[in-house]
């Protein structure tokens, strides 16, 4: 079998097509869009023999903040090895480790998501939450607990209106989500991220957006894979929540999920106790943790970049200060390196 870097798009995409347990973040239009917006070289590596039996998506990943190392996938919660033996696997995790070697990267992160036997260490203090979705509206709507029916009849009486589009509504989302992400302390993605995606996946990406008069006042990047609908990003402006329009968008993208014909909406990525946390579990109980794995240098200890990470609460205090043109100019010269 040859473990080696490729540069087929079209049999990597076959195989990730014919694969049942690939993800979304397996396709190769996801090294395209990374590099594009942020710069960071991809490294598309395959294990094959008559065909290929495996692939693993990897970014290196330069700061000077967090050092050099590298990511399968940055930006989202899973990605990493997608393979069809042991031996397929065991390869691929095998050239990772020698490409890490070879660029002196600190280390290596597989955003795998399931629970594996890689001998790799492994992390999983985050959840991925999410929920079956019916045939029908009606059959969703009462399959809820009374109280969340109650909440979602509530906001539909504050007169919002919905607008779906996509490259067309990037303006007003990022408009939202600039201001939620200084609101968290978090630098802000390029608005070029959200349109080169757009780009990239017209017919599968979409932008709801709740409307007051003519604020927008809530918004959802969702994201179509197979039958799953994926919400990467979401944002709400903080005085409109108090009249559910962030309830409202939810109940309104997940019916919306249901009449385009998806089967299982993802809600995202949630650290257990965290407000997004709380609000994801009106919706459901489904959850299951996001295993991630790390090959380490010699010598190099775990990595602790999550935000929740005591070390840099006092940066997110600092940046929740800023004003909004500032953190809009500086927290995407940021970002690229904070995956």
């Amino acid at each position: 079998m040859r473990v080696d870097i490729c540069d087929d798009q079209v049999l990597w995409d076959a195989y990730v097509a014919a694969s049942p347990q690939a993800t979304n973040y397996h396709q190769w239009m996801w090294k395209r869009v990374i590099e594009e917006t942020f710069g960071h070289t991809g490294y598309y590596v395959a294990a094959a023999g008559a065909a290929i039996q495996g692939v693993l998506p990897l970014f290196a990943i330069r700061s000077r903040i967090f050092g050099h190392f590298m990511v399968s996938m940055p930006f989202f919660s899973q990605g990493g090895v997608l393979a069809d033996t042991h031996e397929a696997r065991s390869g691929l995790l095998a050239k990772a480790a020698e490409l890490g070697r070879e660029l002196g990267v600190r280390h290596i992160e597989l955003r795998q998501g399931p629970d594996c036997d890689l001998e790799w260490r492994g992390e999983s203090s985050k959840v991925v939450m999410g929920l079956p979705l019916p045939s029908t509206v009606d059959e969703l709507f009462a399959s809820f607990p009374g109280k969340l029916r109650n909440r979602i009849r509530h906001s539909e009486k504050n007169g919002f209106g919905l607008r779906v589009g996509c490259l067309d509504a990037v303006q007003d989302f990022y408009s939202l989500f600039a201001i939620n992400m200084r609101h968290l302390g978090t630098p802000v993605y390029p608005r070029q991220w959200f349109e080169n995606i757009c780009r990239s996946v017209p017919d599968r990406v979409r932008i709801l957006t709740a409307w007051e008069g003519n604020k927008a006042t809530a918004a959802v990047f969702v994201i179509g894979f197979r039958d799953k609908l994926e919400v990467p990003w979401s944002a709400s402006l903080p005085d409109s929540r108090k009249r559910y329009s962030a309830m409202w968008l939810e109940w309104k993208m997940l019916e919306w999920a249901v009449q385009n014909g998806y089967r299982w909406m993802d809600l995202g990525r949630s650290t257990p106790g965290g407000n997004s946390y709380a609000f994801k579990r009106q919706w459901t109980k489904h959850e299951r943790p996001l295993h991630w794995y790390y090959w380490l240098a010699p010598g190099v200890p775990m990595p602790e970049l999550r935000k929740e990470n005591p070390r840099y609460q006092w940066a997110t205090k600092v940046w929740q200060r800023l004003p909004l043109v500032i953190a809009n100019l500086l927290g995407p010269r940021i970002v690229r390196s904070i995956p």
